[in-house]
């Protein structure tokens, strides 16, 4: 899956100029108010999202296993949103497919699934809604034996970023991810790979 941040931008631009000129015909406090409600027990969100991860924790004498990531993911909301003081909060559940290439390190590839579960702040009157989240899935690479010892890995995930509402129902995001691959002892080698590094994303919401 070639890396998809110069689709991403494109798309933002253009959304960006829809924003635009909906100020002259919409409301500002109302289109915040309409926010709150994509965050509503049984909505969706789908996105799509593309990054650079970056592997240091590497034991001495083995290489890095740097790779690019994107990815497309549905996200279903599983509450409504809770007051939390001037804040409200409600909890997603996302499932997501992604691919990228290894661009630095033995191998070509690095692709596979993830179930997140995310925790959205939903800021009364503002277009900003921050998140944290969590993930675990399946990963298929050819990364260096050393590492991973197999193809056929597990993924854990961490995630916090931040999304900003450039229409109505569409926001662009900016996300700082954690990735561990590794086989669970399925093989001798499990050394594992933990990457992180930026993901920018636009999601759409209905």
């Amino acid at each position: 899956m070639k890396c998809l941040l110069p689709f991403i931008a494109a798309i933002s631009i253009s959304a960006g100029t829809m924003y635009a000129a909906e100020d002259s015909t919409e409301d500002d406090g109302d289109r915040r108010s309409e926010v709150r409600d994509f965050f509503s027990c049984g909505r969706f969100e789908a996105a799509v999202t593309s990054g650079v991860l970056f592997s240091p924790f590497i034991p001495t004498g083995r290489p890095p296993a740097n790779y690019t990531q994107s990815a497309l993911q549905l996200g279903y909301m599983l509450t409504d949103p809770v007051r939390l003081g001037f804040l409200r909060g409600n909890l997603e559940i996302a499932g997501e497919a992604f691919g990228g290439a290894i661009f630095k390190g033995e191998g070509s590839y690095v692709t596979g699934g993830t179930v997140w579960l995310r925790g959205n702040l939903v800021i009364e009157r503002s277009r900003f809604v921050p998140y944290v989240q969590a993930g675990a899935g399946l990963t298929c690479t050819d990364v260096n034996r050393d590492l991973t010892g197999q193809n056929f890995n597990f993924n854990l995930d961490l995630g916090a970023g931040v999304r900003y509402f450039v229409t109505r129902n569409c926001s662009v995001n900016l996300e700082y991810r954690y990735q561990h691959i590794s086989n669970a002892r399925m093989s001798n080698n499990d050394l594992g790979v933990n990457a992180h590094g930026p993901m920018l994303g636009l999601s759409f919401f209905f």
